[in-house]
């Protein structure tokens, strides 16, 4: 089949040239812009019978209200002033900074409307009430804003002022999830307003010696996207370059270089573009970030592709070849190894659609489709390339094309042939064949020693990794910024509370042990003044009573605090939580926690549920943490506080209460929960599927159980070597590798791992039928070693492009994948590799190697007799 694709290719290259341009230009004409298609959102990936997505179903179902999906936090303090903040930062505050934040949301299409039984509360600045705009209908379906908060709300307003007095929270409540795009364009208007260059400083409106810094949790989306975009970006230009430079310092001649590169952008594009056509018709999803690794993994592959094609082309041009016969020859010849090869790499990354995590599933379904489009291009555009250049193809070096050189799978241009002299880089290959045959265990054993303590380090740290998505940031950032500034006034997970729904048909939580009817409906007519009158007419009202579930739920979780690592809980009997601050603060403002329950029906709103047929059977408690919501120990006191709610939860009720959680922590114990699921199921789903290929096609099982360990083994050294860098670069600060690295590291090291050995295994095979079973391998090493060294280089430096961008995730993937290639390139491939079966052959491993050499010496003797 390849031998008459290579024909065809060879009398037919300018039409197939022209039709891959005019597909391309095609396919850029009718397809959308990538960022149309592509969808943001991290938990919005999780299964949807994951627990936190449960809790978020239940609370939109069960309440009328919007669910609190994140927060933009500004956080104003005075670190002049040792009495706090005064009372001209407060005016600032509600009518300066407020006002113009209004106007900014107005702008933005209004305020993202709660309860339709509200009130239109437009131009309202001195109300104590939430101010919110509504634009015409179909004006505000943007609106992300669904509520400001200030420190004079009088329902949370008490909670928005640090103990110290020093700093006041601004909080903007969106419904949307904290790093959608929809929320960048208001995140940036509000950074505008209020940086140190922003038109509050340039107007003088802010008081002398009041700082604003950005905080909570869609700001820190809103950064991890700049992020992003930014490595995608820098990515991109240094993946260019790279690969421009080493094909230039390997072949020196610029077309020869430009004949791969053009080959992989158009391959890229047209994959890119055909997958956002399938996004946009609803075949595929599409997260945004993914045109990185399709990238990356692209310019890898198609580059080491074309230089095994360019490679055997100028060895049939060696060989006395006309150009047509070397187009031909080299489709011909290399065409099933390139095949192979991207048939392990399809299979072993392609693995990733079983993953649970949709992120994971999407790669795999991404990377697996674009690797079809650039071996195609390597076996058609590229020989088309090479035909249409001819002998212009070697320029400056073009009558080095005839010279007789030994047969090899290196391009002998004027460079590679010096550095494959005697003295040149590349006869470390003939050295190391040398080495081989003469003490084989020993450079075994020295291999191992050297890399097993790296894979038991690996091991041991396989579940190290971070969630935080503040370490990945730059110190920087506003987010980190802001949230350094949160931390030092108030709790740190006051910008992420952990919210408990308890749900149970058969209680009413509204239910206490006093008769005021304070949460009954109220009457028409009826006002919160009025209720709070007729409150304060019962003098001999006794508190005595039995606690009703709720209140023996919430004391029993609150005297747990210092042992769960909990600031406060917030509920419906203690709404503004139950600090000893606000407890005494209360009691000052003469306004008991009864009082303002009666008075606030949109506590009840928030703290009951009050529709979808579920009234007044589930309840919301939060918890705030004193840990940042991101944070490793937020994770772990997550997982302590849910043991501890089945224990505080009344013994009455426990039978028929359910238990739900929402918030970023729930979230990101579950995302650590199933991608830790994934990267089990998918590393046993990917060994299998590239076992599978290497048996079907080096028909050796054993051996091909040796090459699976070998890289798995090589996987392991990478990450705990990896680990080690990284830690070493920051031991106080490191908190693990980000948890993407494993994952990715795994399913593209053992693919593309399993690639070179196939190469090798092959070359092995052709060689031991003229040189025999020993020589044949130190000969194959001998001239393979040349242009699979190269083609590990250019592979290793595309990876390494992933560390141009300032995200420490992708900085810590592309180390850990350059690192891994090399290890693999000039490690496993050519000694781990070669000295086992050097070993083998000679029969080292006694019976075992009895049996396995029995098998060879058939396959031997079957492959060379007569058909």
């Amino acid at each position: 089949m390849f031998h008459k694709l290579g024909q065809f290719v060879s009398r037919f290259g300018v039409i197939l040239f022209t039709l891959w341009i005019v597909a391309l230009g095609a396919l850029i004409a009718v397809s959308p812009s990538w960022d149309s298609v592509v969808m943001d959102g991290e938990f919005r990936y999780l299964p949807d019978d994951v627990a936190s997505r449960q809790g978020e179903k239940l609370f939109k179902k069960a309440f009328s209200r919007d669910l609190l999906s994140s927060t933009i936090v500004l956080v104003i303090r005075r670190l002049s002033n040792e009495e706090g903040l005064n009372d001209q930062d407060r005016q600032f505050i509600e009518k300066v900074l407020k006002k113009r934040l209004v106007e900014i949301i107005e702008n933005e299409g209004g305020f993202a409307k709660n309860d339709p039984s509200e009130k239109n509360q437009k131009g309202k600045e001195n109300s104590d009430e939430p101010v919110k705009v509504f634009g015409i209908e179909g004006e505000n379906s943007q609106s992300v804003v669904s509520r400001i908060r200030t420190p004079n709300d009088k329902y949370v307003g008490n909670l928005l002022i640090s103990e110290d007095k020093k700093a006041a929270l601004v909080v903007l409540e969106l419904i949307t999830e904290f790093n959608e795009h929809r929320n960048r364009g208001i995140i940036q208007k509000i950074q505008d307003l209020v940086s140190k260059k922003g038109a509050l400083f340039q107007e003088g409106l802010i008081p002398p010696g009041l700082d604003i810094a950005l905080s909570g949790t869609a700001t820190v989306g809103r950064d991890m996207h700049m992020a992003e975009q930014e490595s995608a970006d820098a990515t991109h230009l240094w993946t260019f370059l790279l690969v421009i430079i080493l094909l230039v310092a390997i072949y020196r001649s610029p077309i020869l270089a430009f004949i791969p590169l053009l080959t992989v952008i158009i391959s890229v594009k047209i994959s890119l573009c055909l997958l956002s056509l399938l996004s946009l018709s609803g075949h595929v999803e599409l997260f945004k970030g993914i045109e990185v690794y399709v990238t990356v993994v692209l310019y890898g592959a198609g580059i080491d592709y074309c230089v095994f094609l360019m490679a055997r082309y100028k060895e049939e041009l060696d060989s006395g070849a006309t150009i047509n016969e070397a187009i031909a020859n080299s489709v011909g010849k290399v065409g099933p190894a390139l095949a192979a090869s991207a048939g392990t790499t399809m299979c072993g990354i392609g693995m990733m659609v079983f993953a649970e995590f949709g992120k994971f599933q999407q790669a795999g379904i991404a990377m697996t489709f674009s690797l079809v489009f650039v071996l195609l291009a390597a076996l058609t555009f590229a020989p088309a390339l090479l035909r249409l250049a001819g002998k212009w193809a070697f320029w400056p070096y073009m009558k080095s094309e005839r010279i007789k050189q030994e047969s090899g799978w290196i391009s002998p241009t004027r460079f590679i042939a010096r550095m494959t002299q005697k003295d040149g880089f590349f006869s470390i290959w003939d050295k190391l064949s040398e080495l081989l045959l003469a003490k084989p265990l020993a450079i075994w054993l020295l291999c191992i020693a050297i890399m097993t303590p790296f894979a038991i380090f690996g091991v041991m740290n396989f579940n190290f990794l971070s969630y935080g998505l503040l370490k990945e940031l730059p110190q920087n950032q506003p987010s980190v910024v802001g949230a350094e500034a949160v931390q030092k006034h108030f709790p740190a997970g006051t910008t992420g509370p952990v919210s408990i729904l308890l749900k149970n048909d058969q209680i009413d939580f509204t239910e206490k042990p006093f008769e005021l009817g304070a949460f009954d409906e109220d009457e028409e007519g009826s006002d919160e003044e009025t209720e709070e009158e007729n409150f304060e007419e019962e003098d001999d009202i006794e508190f005595e009573d039995p606690k009703s579930s709720l209140e023996k739920f919430t004391d029993a979780l609150y005297s747990r605090i210092d042992e769960l690592g909990i600031s406060d809980i917030r509920s419906l009997n203690h709404p503004l939580g139950r600090s000893p601050s606000i407890v005494k603060k209360l009691e000052k403002e003469k306004t008991g926690i009864v009082s303002i329950r009666v008075r606030k029906k949109r506590e009840r709103e928030a703290y009951i549920s009050d529709t979808g047929g579920m009234e007044k059977h589930v309840t919301r408690v939060d918890v705030i943490f004193k840990e940042d919501p991101f944070s490793r120990n937020s994770i772990e006191r997550f997982d302590l506080l849910k043991i501890a709610v089945l224990e505080c939860v009344p013994k009455e009720i426990a039978e028929n209460t359910e238990v739900f959680y929402i918030g970023a922590t729930p979230s990101i114990r579950d995302l650590k929960q199933i991608t830790r699921q994934d990267q089990t199921r998918i590393n046993i789903l990917v060994i299998i599927s590239v076992y599978l290929v290497l048996v079907l096609l080096l028909r050796k099982a054993r051996i091909c159980s040796y090459l699976i360990l070998s890289v798995y083994f090589s996987y392991l050294v990478t990450l705990g070597f990896t680990f080690t860098v990284f830690w070493l670069l920051d031991p106080a600060g490191f908190t693990g590798l980000d948890w993407k690295v494993p994952m990715f590291l795994f399913t593209i090291l053992i693919a593309v791992g399993e690639d070179y050995n196939i190469y090798l295994i092959t070359r092995i095979e052709e060689e031991q039928r003229i040189h025999g079973k020993v020589k044949g391998i130190t000969v194959a090493l001998s001239k393979t070693g040349k242009i699979i060294s190269s083609c590990g280089l250019i592979m290793a430096g595309t990876f390494s492009s992933l560390m141009a961008g300032s995200l420490s995730g992708m900085n810590q993937l592309g180390f850990a994948l350059a690192f891994g290639v090399l290890l693999d390139t000039f490690v496993v491939r050519p000694i781990l590799v070669p000295a086992y079966l050097i070993l083998l052959n000679r029969g080292k491993f006694g019976i075992f190697g009895t049996l396995l050499g029995a098998e060879l010496e058939q396959a031997e003797t079957e492959e060379s007799s007569p058909a």
